[in-house]
């Protein structure tokens, strides 16, 4: 009995020792393997694969066909890669390149093969309207999983940095004394060449070729501008521009005139060396820096953004109308009718004439925030001024303001001031007011005017209605969220390419991955 219990345990701890497997880390496999048997079923690859298909690039391809050099990749398989990164959330074109190597998912959408990261970044910049189709087919499955509602529509810009700094700013005068001192040594070498020719060796003059002598010039240039009464006095950022012209002096002259037109194409004082078309703006933490500001249109129901771009102007002023051209004419490709009167709720910065008037001609059932409904959710305080113009209430029943003692002020008088309409509110009560010291400021009676066109004025008197104030609630929650993910969970916070064109495709790939996101979240969703 106890010769059968022992021999028992021995095959039980004979068995224990069995369970452990051999290491195959170095076996090769006799049959290629389908690499879609170790993804899994619900893996976002498949998604991006089924969004690429849906996507013309035979165009694109069309172009390497019967051409010499070596095979190109198909525009496909590189916007298969790059939509998988932006879901991802990253834009890196080397760490692409990386997971097509380490990556099952990126193996697996580039077919095995391996771009490098000069081709993935050259895409990109090369074929802005392939990613330019590429969102508007994220609206369109958004549109096709019912994703998208159109009853509500809200605006917003935020400001992201530029990938430059302070340190790389310049001006007309700094450009100009640049400009003279590569022109004097150019022509210089030019008359050279007249007088020796070909013998005289370098095309470029020894003053900019040979290190002593230009580290000679450089220092006479240096020693100039430490005296603060030089006229000629260069600042550290443009003395290391033209350091620069050491090696390329014609390069750096033609890049210093194109700094002088884009200057003066933006009637600014001063421009970023490294890029040109941003602009000096102030940031929320209200610090100045090269920026630009970033557009986005976004559906309520379920935050898809509809259109997106950047531009560098630093007010909101004048980008309502060409978001909105964008948002038509996207959703134009998408529905058979052309959705209209609903709803488009924007802040503040875009209150302008030509922006409600806009509203009002297309039939858009507008809410611009005033600048009173602006501080009232912003908490501004006004008890130290009781009767202030934002302490009036209009009552748009009786089409009259109402001030804090509740006595009405009637519309009494409507004319035009410098091509501006003005309508003016006051009554005759205020003379026996025992505030009217206090409110009118010594005037016999307090009058308030509106400013603006008829379109505005109307604006205006409609976001004092509490149904309006309501609806306006919605954009805070619906615009506010694509920008924060974007920032907070993507990463935008500052670019990493240059130049207006560049960043707009920038900002729309982000965009791109946001809706990507959305989707997908709310297809699985469905799905569980």
């Amino acid at each position: 009995m106890k010769y059968n219990l022992l021999l028992c345990r021995l095959i039980f701890v004979v068995v224990l020792f069995m369970v452990l497997r051999d290491d195959t880390i170095n076996q090769t496999m006799l049959v290629p393997m389908d690499l879609r048997n170790l993804i899994p079923e619900d893996h976002p690859c498949y998604f991006i694969k089924n969004v690429v298909d849906q996507i013309d690039c035979s165009q694109a391809n069309r172009v390497f066909a019967d051409k010499p050099g070596e095979f190109a990749y198909p525009r496909e398989l590189l916007l298969r890669l790059i939509l998988m990164s932006v879901f991802d959330g990253g834009l890196s074109s080397r760490e692409i390149e990386r997971k097509t190597r380490t990556d099952i998912a990126y193996m697996y959408l580039a077919g095995m093969q391996h771009p490098s990261y000069r081709t993935i970044a050259r895409f990109k910049v090369d074929y802005p309207d392939l990613i330019d189709e590429s969102f508007k087919t994220t609206i369109k499955i958004a549109k096709e999983e019912a994703l998208v509602k159109i009853h509500h529509v809200s605006l917003d810009g935020t400001k992201i940095k530029a990938k430059t700094s302070m340190n790389k700013l310049t001006n007309e005068q700094q450009l100009k004394i640049m400009k003279q001192h590569l022109k004097e040594s150019i022509e210089l070498d030019e008359e050279e060449d007249m007088e020796l020719g070909e013998e005289s060796g370098n095309g470029v003059p020894e003053t900019l070729t040979d290190k002593e002598k230009f580290k000679e010039v450089y220092e006479k240039i240096n020693e100039s501008s430490k005296d603060n009464r030089n006229k000629d006095k260069l600042i550290s950022s443009s003395k290391k521009l033209l350091k620069q012209a050491e090696d390329k002096p014609k390069k750096i002259l033609k890049k210093i005139e194109t700094l002088e037109e884009k200057l003066k194409e933006s009637e600014k004082d001063i421009i970023s060396i490294n890029d040109p078309d941003t602009c000096f703006m102030k940031n929320k933490k209200w610090k100045w820096e090269f920026d630009y500001n970033g557009q986005i249109a976004v559906d309520d129901y379920k935050g898809i953004i509809l259109a997106s771009y950047i531009t560098n102007n630093p007010t909101d002023y004048y980008e309502l109308i060409p978001l909105m051209e964008q948002v038509q004419s996207n959703l134009s490709e998408i529905y058979d009718e052309t959705p209209v009167n609903y709803q488009v709720s924007a802040d503040n910065g875009y209150s302008t004439d030509m922006n409600t008037e806009y509203l009002e001609q297309n039939s858009f059932d507008g809410y611009i925030s005033s600048r009173k409904l602006s501080r009232e959710q912003k908490k501004y305080n006004l008890s130290d001024k009781p009767f202030a113009k934002d302490n009036f209430f209009y009552d748009n029943e009786m089409m009259t303001y109402i001030c804090p003692l509740g006595q009405p002020l009637y519309k009494i008088s409507e004319y035009t001031y410098k091509n501006k309409s003005r309508i003016s509110h006051w009554t005759k009560e205020c003379k026996t007011c025992p505030m009217q010291l206090f409110c009118s400021k010594g005037n016999r009676c307090r009058v308030i005017q509106d400013y603006g066109i008829p379109s505005k004025i109307r604006m205006q008197w409609k976001m004092e209605t509490p149904e309006a104030k309501e609806r306006y609630k919605i954009r805070s929650k619906t615009v506010e969220r694509p920008f924060a993910h974007l920032k907070q969970n993507m990463h935008l916070t500052e670019f990493r390419t240059t130049g207006l064109q560049e960043v707009n495709t920038e900002l729309k790939l982000y965009t791109i991955g946001h809706n990507l996101k959305r989707i997908y979240n709310e297809i699985s969703r469905k799905n569980n």
